[in-house]
């Protein structure tokens, strides 16, 4: 073998040998690091690297051939074909795309990387046997089959088995050490085995070939430009390792953002990066994209955008940019910003998009925009909403109209008895039902809109100023409140809706009037007894404007205690004439107003929250009273029904009885049956706790209102007071007298006293005794009348107040 090689090696310039070698292998070092980015290049990049490295591949093919060949001393003299030459060229390069291009399409497929390896080898054979018959000699040429066959199995070997030993990754090169020197070697090996086949035998023949000058000057340029190739792709090559490791260091920092973030090529707006959080939101809503997370890269972000016509024509150019957009993917909300990337010189290297899942954030602010305008307990419009509504109507050419202010009556004795979680309970399912009503009450051209204001207060708009169909509206809301209400297991409350109306243009034509008239209506309806509408009538601003002066002298004098005074009636035995109790009336005198009627100032304290405060000064009065008294009656205070079952009352008559020194026995609680119905076992409860402790309790005024018999028969009753209109009337109608007396029949088979109220004449007292009363109250033995220190100022009051005014 070394006999064979021997003469091989003689006739080669070492020199010049040595130099191609180094070209080999400097070229080969550079090929396989571009081919490198061929392969992890995303698809729209790979065609740019995959020429700039066929470039190198088939200069480096050439030039080794080129630089070896003039090297080559086979004793004779030489040229070259430039035709044959050039084309050996273009074959170098050719050759070289077609075997990387093959290899580089799937470069984790053995088979496909032993055909582009092959391809290679048969490239490196085709440019040496192309170049060789471009060579000129003073002589012929002769060739060996055997060599020739073994030169190109040899460099197709040597060529594959280097893309093979580059393999094992999916797409990058491995093990590039032992893959550039076995391409070195196809290259090398080639131009020494093809030279064995190459046998020149010298001739006389003369010709014109090239100096030994012309060669040497042949082998520098050759190895001049192949160098500065090389040389160039060295360069790409060391900047892209630096650009690729700045690029890898941003990704990192890139990738540990909290905010999702993907670039793109300009040309294709093809996805090229995206980084962990990116990937990560990407698998939460892949279900509502074409692609996978996996298959993200080199996909067109068109499939982010409902309208990918108008994304391209803002990443048409960065003069557009930055841009921000929402865009809704099925039920999935992402914010996205598009920036521009520029390098160091300002030039465009193409968009950025940051983006997030924003549908938690988006459903928070929908919901805080929500609270912003509808009531979060009810669901209904709130007050700022619905004077946005009310303004938008009455700014309408054609604003007909009408409010409906609705007030719970009792909402705050349920409240304060039962607990804000039943008044809320209470409330939500008012809100259901004045819903329902507005709906069934809409029409097409009337629509019927309902909100909460706040409290127990709610606002009803319609889109007619018709009074009768807003009076039907009004009672119709007041039957649906009145139905009882189940707020628990076992708990069932009753509770009523005063309404007040006004209609527009009629009552006012802004939302400010409209909703203060509507407002007094409602005050007139609260007046009239509660559980009433009224419609707006001028009259009643003036009623008002009375009722508010009214409070607030009354407030006046609970704090000062001026001219608040106690009566008192005495309640007597109709078989021995002795006085059993003495019932305490509340009397008040006004500086303003003058003597003002209990029917008036009582519900004004009721409807303000002034008859605690009221019934607190009764009761300590009365009880101080009633110790001065030398024949030990009872005294019998009236009690609201505003004020029973708050759960208050057995504190303050216990505080009152130990202040005042008077026995439990000697106090009398006297209640209507209006109190009983609301809350009957709360109620019934106190009752019984107050009883407990020795207090007597009366029903008062019974025959009027519910007259249920259950009442008396549930309660712990000691005494019913008949109501005085059956008692005025019995003496001159027979199913009067016949009710006084089931009454008091009823009454004594139940062990408990019957008083008969009323009684202003000697025939009523007749009466009522024929009839078995057993206790009377009435003018016919004595009208209220107060304490003896009290009498002088009261008599002093009243003479002042029957002066004429001046």
């Amino acid at each position: 073998m070394i006999a064979i090689l021997q003469p091989l090696i003689h006739e080669h310039d070492a020199g010049i040998v040595s130099l191609a070698a180094l070209l080999c292998g400097c070229g080969v070092w550079v090929t396989t690091e571009l081919f490198n980015r061929v392969l992890i290049s995303p698809p729209n990049r790979k065609a740019r690297w995959l020429l700039r490295t066929s470039l190198i591949a088939g200069t480096t093919i050439w030039c080794t051939h080129s630089v070896t060949m003039l090297g080559y001393r086979p004793g004779v003299a030489v040229g070259f074909s430039f035709s044959l030459t050039a084309l050996s060229l273009l074959i170098a390069l050719a050759g070289s795309l077609c075997s990387l291009a093959i290899a580089g399409w799937r470069w984790n497929s053995i088979p496909v990387r032993l055909l582009g390896g092959a391809v290679m080898g048969l490239d490196i054979t085709a440019v040496h046997y192309v170049g060789i018959m471009a060579y000129r000699v003073q002589g012929s040429m002769a060739w060996s089959v055997p060599c020739l066959v073994l030169s190109v199995v040899l460099a197709m070997a040597l060529a594959a088995g280097a893309f093979l030993a580059g393999g094992e990754a999916d797409r990058q090169i491995r093990h590039t050490a032992v893959m550039k020197a076995l391409l070195m070697l196809a290259i090398l090996s080639l131009h020494f085995t093809g030279m064995l086949a190459l046998s020149i035998t010298p001739s006389a023949l003369v010709r014109h070939f090239s100096s030994p000058e012309t060669l040497w000057a042949l082998v520098l340029v050759t190895a001049g430009g192949a160098g500065a190739i090389v040389l160039s792709g060295l360069n790409i090559a060391l900047l892209d390792d630096r650009s690729e490791r700045e690029h890898k260091r941003l990704l990192h920092m890139i990738d540990d953002m909290p905010v999702a973030v993907m670039t793109v090529e300009p040309d294709t707006l093809c996805i090229n990066y995206a980084n962990a959080t990116s990937r990560t939101l990407i698998r939460s809503i892949e279900h509502l994209l074409p692609v996978k997370a996996e298959d993200l890269i080199g996909t067109c972000i068109d499939i982010f955008h409902r309208h990918p016509e108008h994304q391209r024509h803002i990443l048409a150019s960065p003069s557009n940019l930055p841009h921000n957009a929402r865009i809704s993917l099925g039920n999935e909300i992402l914010d996205l910003k598009i920036s521009a990337i520029n390098d160091n010189n300002g030039r465009y290297l193409g968009p950025m998009l940051t983006w997030a899942l924003v549908t938690k954030e988006v459903e928070a602010e929908n919901r805080i925009l929500h609270l912003a305008r509808y009531d979060s307990l009810t669901g209904l419009a709130n007050r700022n909403t619905f004077h946005g509504l009310l303004d938008t109507r009455l700014h309408s050419a054609s604003a007909e109209l009408s409010v409906l202010f609705i007030d719970l009556d009792k909402f705050k004795l349920v409240n304060d008895t039962h607990g804000h979680r039943a008044g809320d309970t209470l409330l939500r399912e008012t809100a259901r039902r004045l819903q329902t009503l507005c709906d069934d009450h809409s029409q097409n051209e009337c629509r019927v809109s309902i909100c909460r204001l706040g409290g127990d207060e709610f606002v009803i708009m319609s889109e007619s100023n018709d009074p009768a169909f807003n009076e039907t509206l009004a009672d119709t809301v007041i039957r649906s409140v009145e139905k009882p209400y189940r707020l628990g297991i076992d708990l069932n409350v009753r509770v009523s809706a005063s309404v007040g109306i006004a209609l527009c243009p009629q009552h006012g034509t802004d939302s400010g009037t409209l909703l203060s008239r509507a407002d007094i209506a409602l005050y007139a309806a609260k007046d009239a007894g509660k559980n009433a509408f009224r419609l707006f009538a001028e009259s009643m601003e003036q009623n008002l404007q009375d009722r508010l002066r009214l409070e607030d002298e009354l407030r006046k004098a609970l704090i000062t205690g001026e001219n608040l005074f106690v009566f008192y009636q005495p309640i007597v035995n109709t078989r021995t004439d002795s006085i059993t109790a003495r019932e305490a009336l509340m009397r008040w005198y006004s500086r303003e107003l003058g003597w003002v009627s209990p029917t008036v100032f009582i519900p004004v304290a009721e409807q303000s929250g002034l008859i605690e405060r009221l019934s607190q000064f009764v009761l300590h009065r009365a009880c101080r009273d009633a110790m001065r008294w030398p024949d030990g009656a009872r005294v019998a205070v009236n009690i609201s029904a505003a004020q029973l079952g708050l759960g208050t009352l057995g504190d303050m008559i216990a505080t009152t009885l130990e202040s005042s020194g008077l026995p439990a026995t000697r106090l009398e609680i006297e209640v209507t049956e209006a109190a009983l119905v609301d809350d009957e076992s709360r109620v019934m409860e106190e009752l019984y706790q107050l009883r407990a402790t020795g207090v007597h309790i009366a029903l008062d005024d019974f025959g009027t209102g519910y007259s249920s018999l259950s009442h008396i028969h549930r309660f712990p009753f000691d005494k019913i007071k008949i109501d005085g209109s059956f008692v005025r009337d019995s003496t001159t109608r027979p199913d009067y007298a016949a009710m006084v007396r089931t009454i008091a029949d009823i009454g004594h088979r139940l062990g408990v006293t019957t008083v008969a109220e009323g009684v202003e004449t000697q025939a009523h007292l007749e009466t009522i005794r024929a009839e078995g009363c057993q206790e009377m109250q009435g003018y016919v033995y004595a009208r209220p009348a107060p304490e003896p220190h009290d009498r002088d100022t009261v008599d002093r009051l009243n003479a002042q107040a029957a002066k004429p005014a001046a």
